[in-house]
């Protein structure tokens, strides 16, 4: 039961992505950033991870009740593997709003964490998700004022960049964050988190 005024949260539930693929995003973003830099707004590197469930602005109480749920759906699920690879724009490339990363590995199991997590939190009372699960990590977001021209730069620039698949690596926890947006762009903390497994 919420109660009236109580205070809401930015939240979310995601994977983290460890130190390596964080640093191969990064070359990426060094590579992108002198033709397109003043295009887009990048994702700060610290704040980069693979999104399984936006929950957006929810009350404090709703985020307990996640958490509270989390290590009993993901103690029936198995670790599995995944890893980095290509790059591409939604909604599409020819006019990118975001700029991405993709995955590759177990996209199955991926999937099927995803599906659990969004029932788990629509038991709590929280919409399930309309969108299918698109799987990827956030690199930027397309300033709003650009031109068609820049546009085109922007996709150029993407469909021909190289990203080296990462090692694959083991997806054994999911975390709970909350967001807090400043003027400098967003900044995620952890609320806690739960083993995949037990």
């Amino acid at each position: 039961m919420t109660q009236p005024n109580e205070k809401q949260v930015r939240s979310f539930i995601a994977i983290p992505v460890p130190d390596e693929g964080i640093r191969a995003l990064k070359q990426v973003v060094a590579d992108f950033d002198p033709e397109i830099g003043r295009y887009v707004r990048w994702v700060r590197p610290e704040g980069i991870h693979l999104t399984i469930k936006f929950m957006g602005n929810i009350p404090a109480g709703i985020v307990e009740r996640v958490l509270g749920v989390l290590p009993l759906l993901t103690a029936n699920l198995s670790p599995f593997s995944i890893q980095i690879s290509g790059l591409g724009g939604f909604p599409n490339l020819r006019k990118p709003r975001v700029l991405w990363a993709g995955l590759d590995g177990d996209l199955g199991a991926l999937r099927a964490l995803q599906l659990e997590v969004d029932g788990a939190v629509a038991d709590i009372g929280l919409p399930k998700e309309q969108r299918p699960f698109s799987p990827h990590l956030t690199l930027a977001r397309v300033r709003r004022e650009v031109s068609d021209g820049q546009l085109r730069k922007i996709s150029e620039v993407v469909a021909s960049g190289e990203i080296f698949a990462t090692p694959a690596w083991t997806v054994n926890t999911i975390s709970l964050m909350r967001t807090e947006l400043d003027p400098a762009g967003s900044r995620h903390y952890l609320v806690g988190a739960a083993s995949i497994g037990g």
